[in-house]
């Protein structure tokens, strides 16, 4: 028996009604697929644009404050070795007082707040997603159990 058949063309054995089997219909399928989504996919899509938005941000900013980190650096060490231009700084000496530097230190927290803030959008983004994702997976599925042919 499909589920295009009548619901009451099928016979029903003994044994399938203690089991609990009864024949499917479509208006069983299209029940059972309601019942499995208790939000609107379009509210998901809009949540994502959102959250996508959020993410593109988040992304641009860890990556431009990941790339400002050695221009940062750079600068400070200049600094440093104009002021100390009489003394003999050797290199791994000007790199440690650079890096010192409360600027630096600055940039740093700032660099891992967007490193933070990036993930926290990348693991929002991702979650619905496989949301919306599992919810396309279970309507395919539940298309073909509305196909099925039932013995």
């Amino acid at each position: 028996m499909s589920y295009d058949d009548a619901p009451g063309s099928a016979e029903v054995t003994r044994t399938d009604e203690l089991r609990g089997n009864r024949p499917r219909t479509q208006e069983d399928a299209r029940e059972l697929l309601a019942s499995n989504f208790s939000s609107d996919p379009y509210k998901k899509i809009e949540e994502m644009r959102v959250i996508g938005a959020r993410k593109a941000r988040a992304e641009g900013m860890a990556c431009q404050l990941e790339h400002e980190r050695k221009i940062v650096l750079a600068r400070i060490a200049n600094e440093i070795a104009t002021i100390h231009a009489k003394e003999a700084l050797s290199e791994a000496k000007l790199d440690r007082m650079a890096r010192a530097d409360p600027r630096y230190q600055v940039h740093i927290e700032g660099l891992g707040a967007a490193v933070e803030e990036r993930e926290s959008a990348r693991s929002e983004y991702w979650a619905v997603k496989s949301l919306l994702e599992f919810d396309r997976a279970s309507i395919a599925h539940l298309n073909a159990l509305s196909r099925l042919e039932l013995p």
